[in-house]
């Protein structure tokens, strides 16, 4: 093995132009030729936590609930306005009409979890699973094992924790990566996360 060549000493002047240059170059809009480069036809995605969906979620529907109930009163004053050809409903009846629109489901949560694999479903097409690994790694914990089917875009994954296996659960359950809405779903500890 030959022994690395040191790099030559630069004296604080060489270093103070150099940073100046990089400056100028930033500045000027240029490129770092520095900088590593991206693969051709590279992707980059992202991962949206099921909260910020549901926020996003919430929103819509409260905008279409708006618009609902402007329905709603425009469709009671021409009832009104019918002269006897149509019913009239009151204005309790349109209040159970909206208030039945905002019922929304319960959340059940798991009591004591103890599951450490997870299977993710409607993975983007065209991400690599070190990719994903490394999503869910930085979101939840450490993964030991998995696989990544990309005919069934599904990701079977275990992790090193059962903790960790939740959170991926209750942050990530009905998110997104890139604007694909992810479903997670806890597998038993007998079924296996390597398939073939």
């Amino acid at each position: 093995m030959a022994p690395k060549a040191e790099a030559p000493k630069r004296t604080a002047a060489e270093i103070l132009a150099s940073f100046r240059k990089n400056i100028d170059r930033q500045i000027a809009g240029e490129p770092d030729p520095d900088a590593p480069k991206e693969p051709a036809g590279g992707q980059t995605f992202f991962l949206t936590t099921s909260s910020a969906v549901r926020k996003r979620k919430a929103e819509s529907a409260r905008q279409e609930q708006v618009k609902d109930n402007a329905r709603i009163d425009r469709h009671a004053l021409k009832d009104l306005e019918a002269n006897g050809r149509g019913r009239k409903r009151t204005p309790e009846e349109l209040k159970i009409d909206r208030d039945k629109k905002d019922e929304k489901r319960p959340f059940w949560a798991a009591k004591k979890q103890t599951k450490t694999k997870a299977k993710v479903t409607n993975v983007p097409p065209g991400l690599e699973y070190k990719y994903l690994k490394e999503l869910f790694e930085k979101a939840s914990g450490t993964i030991l094992e998995g696989h990544l089917d990309q005919a069934t875009k599904t990701a079977y994954l275990q992790f090193q924790k059962a903790e960790d296996a939740m959170t991926l659960y209750e942050d990530f359950h009905e998110g997104e990566i890139s604007g694909y809405e992810i479903k997670v779903e806890l597998l038993e500890d007998s079924q296996s996360v390597l398939q073939s």
